[in-house]
């Protein structure tokens, strides 16, 4: 896959206790710049990769929440909303090299854009000189499902974002590889979603329907299809269509594994992928660590 435009970025996984969620991510191996917060209220902590970020996010500043309104849309109140009713992914970014041309795109092929957010954040570089992130976001906010809400995410300056110091990963992970969305009787209408913003044919199977982006792949399963996958069943989710697992690429799961051991992580191999299955640790999410590239899994 390539870097271009609207390929996976990087799902939101809202926790309640951000320090403890870094903790337990830094125990699995990965490097972490610390935490900061969004001009829209939301706390967040990014493991970096190359062209995409893993976030996780909490409420930072309740008084900014309802900050960088666009179309009706308030980031800081959207992750607000579900997080109060469970930890989890309630947003993904979707990588964008001209956000604007791809909001003409989007609409194009009836994909309602709901609205823009331009901002940026003051920082330093390594030589001590100041400068600015500058980001455009173009919100795709879906009704008949929040959580699988998506934005379009423009970094004009990704120099400033990716520092080499922090992606390399001691675990030996280099990306997202796909997102698993557990959807029951309304995939159809979620495989249509990600089908239309992406520009997609869906590729469907038993149970599992995959839909390639320009990096990663969603798959839509049911709770069958999402056991047979991650070896668990998907109970512990809300009723709503949600991104309720995170592939990860890495050609050393078993680095992952030892780090899962010794922090008391409960940890499985199936059909040779480890599988972290407590999401209670995790921020509400499962994660699933392999060389998905190699296996074209």
């Amino acid at each position: 896959m390539t870097l271009s435009s609207l390929g996976l970025d990087h799902a939101l996984v809202c926790v309640r206790d951000l320090p403890a969620a870094r903790e337990t991510y830094m125990a699995l191996g990965f490097l972490s710049r610390g935490l900061s917060q969004h001009p829209w209220g939301t706390s967040t902590m990014v493991l970096i990769f190359a062209g995409q970020l893993f976030e996780v996010v909490s409420i930072g500043d309740p008084a900014l929440l309802d900050g960088h309104e666009a179309g009706g849309f308030r980031f800081g109140r959207h992750v607000e909303a579900h997080l109060a009713a469970r930890e989890g992914v309630c947003l993904t970014a979707l990588n964008s090299e001209d956000a604007e041309a791809d909001a003409q795109a989007l609409r194009a092929r009836g994909v309602a854009v709901t609205g823009t957010v331009h901002f940026g954040r003051d920082v330093t570089r390594g030589d001590g000189t100041p400068d600015r992130t500058r980001t455009r976001l173009e919100i795709l906010a879906n009704a008949d499902f929040p959580r699988l809400s998506l934005f379009a995410c423009q970094q004009f300056r990704r120099d400033l974002i990716e520092y080499p110091d922090w992606m390399d990963h001691p675990n030996g992970v280099t990306g997202i590889a796909g997102l698993t969305v557990v959807a029951g009787a309304e995939a159809p209408g979620v495989v249509d979603w990600f089908s239309r913003v992406h520009d997609q044919t869906p590729a469907p199977g038993a149970h599992v329907t995959e839909i390639a982006t320009a990096r990663g792949r969603w798959r839509v399963t049911d709770a069958a299809g999402f056991e047979a996958l991650y070896g668990r069943a998907a109970d512990w989710a809300d009723a709503a269509p949600s991104v309720m697992a995170i592939d990860l690429q890495t050609r050393t799961p078993q680095e992952v594994a030892a780090r899962a051991a010794a922090t008391g992580l409960a940890h499985h191999w199936r059909d040779g992928f480890l599988v972290l299955p407590g999401p209670e640790r995790l921020g509400g999410v499962i994660l699933r660590f392999g060389d998905f590239e190699g296996a074209g899994a």
